[in-house]
């Protein structure tokens, strides 16, 4: 079979090269899911960015009481006018999540052909560079302190949200891809312990209990020396893992006769699936947006009256619910994986899918912190289980030598997924003052996924013919 492209060359499978694979996909994983992590910089980007602080009257109290700098030129608001300034200052520095989201997604399709026709290695560091040079880059935007709020900000939906964005689109698909051809008998299981590097990376990017952390760092240094060292650390781990990456000797490059991107958007089953990733990314990613000020707002309203430190204290503790929502995300992603490989898929879609909504609904009504610790958890497990199950069901639905450029549509949902969650987010917040009904659609729509999980297996029980459109 003719191929214009050049692949890698092939590795020498020794008894250790698939495990080999695997701790590099992990490595590339564990670096790419500090995205998870986003909700982290909202408020020192808001710090840095807008050069006249919001203070309530206590806090510019206690600020002129210890000569801080800014007491004196700060807008004093009262409490609640103060939290509407810092949540209308906070929405445009959150797109660049959003605007990281899309770029990822759809950066994938493009990827995932390069990943099929030349191996895993290339994208992967050219992953690495976008990765580490839009993290670089946005640490220099703060450290030159430009004048203009506007421009700072569309310059780091530019760098942390569009560059490294495509950073982790390049480098996403390569080790999920690899690893289902090493590993054709567990697929869902390996392509979770993969991807569950992705969700360990936002713990460790968020969890303030870590000396080590992002929360920890940003605290110490502030967020433009995070994003400096960010940057070096993505591009050295991400191309160190990219080196580890092969696929099993004897794969043959995809070629253009293999069944292209108009093959795949004439078949049915394709639109279901993409409707069930969407649904499920946009319930972790509309909690994931916003876990940290979320999980403080229910603790400081379930409070009652309490003065500025109880508050920022209160505050502070929703950070802890990133932190759980990290940790589970990565601990479905092996889980749902496992159970799925041993039940099957469709069992396993329409559990994970039921679990989902259930808690999007009971998200809201958590008013302790180990009630909302446990059931960002929760989100987060079920939200991780996508990971796992979307690329295994991919191959088996369209075959695995263009799983890179499939998956790559089909993950095409979650980039959606990212706007309208950040979108839905904000808008009921706004309205509503709280993000109650942008979880109750999200639910809803979980709860349709469940159904269609049920009618893709249909579908493709038909076989091919039937799941073709007519």
């Amino acid at each position: 079979m003719s191929h214009s492209a050049k692949p890698e060359p092939r590795a020498v499978a020794g008894p250790l090269t698939r495990w080999k694979v695997l701790v590099g996909a992990i490595i590339v994983q564990l670096i790419l899911g500090t995205v998870y992590g986003y909700s982290i910089f909202w408020q020192p980007l808001e710090e840095a960015v807008y050069p006249v602080p919001v203070l309530t009257a206590a806090e510019h109290a206690k600020l002129e009481a210890a000569g801080k700098p800014h007491a004196a030129d700060a807008i004093v608001a009262p409490e609640a006018e103060a939290k509407k300034l810092h949540d209308e200052r906070q929405a445009p520095l959150r797109w660049a999540f959003a605007l990281a989201i899309l770029t990822f997604a759809l950066t994938m399709v493009g990827a995932g052909k390069v990943q099929d026709a030349k191996g895993p290695r290339l994208p992967a560091l050219i992953g690495a560079a976008l990765m580490g040079l839009g993290f670089l880059a946005a640490g220099g935007v703060l450290m030159a302190k430009l004048p203009g709020v506007g421009l700072n900000t569309a310059l780091l939906c530019l760098t942390i949200g569009i560059v490294a964005g495509a950073g982790i689109g390049f480098a996403y698909v390569c080790p999920i891809a690899a690893l289902v051809k090493w590993f054709p008998e567990a697929k869902g299981l390996v392509s979770g312990l993969a991807v569950a590097g992705f969700g360990f990376g936002a713990f460790i990017v968020s969890y303030k209990a870590l000396p080590f952390s992002g929360t920890v760092f940003i605290a110490q240094h502030g967020i433009a020396n995070f994003y400096l060292a960010h940057g070096l650390v993505s591009l050295i781990a991400v191309s160190l893992g990219a080196l580890m990456l092969s696929n099993p000797p004897g794969t043959v490059p995809a070629a253009k006769s293999d069944g292209g991107i108009g093959e795949l958007l004439t078949n049915k089953a394709f639109y279901m699936i993409w409707m069930m990733f969407f649904s499920g990314a946009l319930a972790g990613l509309t909690v994931i947006g916003v876990a940290k000020g979320f999980a403080g707002e229910q603790l400081v309203a379930a409070a009652g009256a309490v003065d500025a430190e109880a508050k920022k204290a209160l505050m502070e503790k929703g950070a802890a619910a990133v932190g759980m929502l990290a940790v589970f995300n990565a601990i479905g992603r092996v889980v749902w994986g496992t159970v799925s490989d041993k039940v099957g898929r469709t069992p396993t879609f329409i559990a994970m899918f039921l679990f989902q909504t259930v808690m999007m609904f009971l998200l809201p009504t958590m008013k302790t912190e180990t009630a909302i610790t446990l059931a960002a958890g929760m989100v987060g497990f079920n939200f991780g289980g996508n990971f796992a199950l979307f690329p295994s069901a991919t191959a088996e639905l369209f075959g695995a030598k263009k799983l890179g450029q499939n998956y790559g549509l089909v993950f095409t949902s979650y980039g959606m997924a990212g706007v309208v969650g950040i979108q839905a987010g904000n808008y009921a917040k706004t309205v509503t003052g709280s993000y109650t009904a942008a979880f109750a659609l999200a639910g809803l729509l979980c709860l349709v996924s469940a159904i269609l999980a049920i009618a893709l297996h249909i579908t493709s029980k038909r076989g091919p013919a039937a799941a073709s459109a007519s």
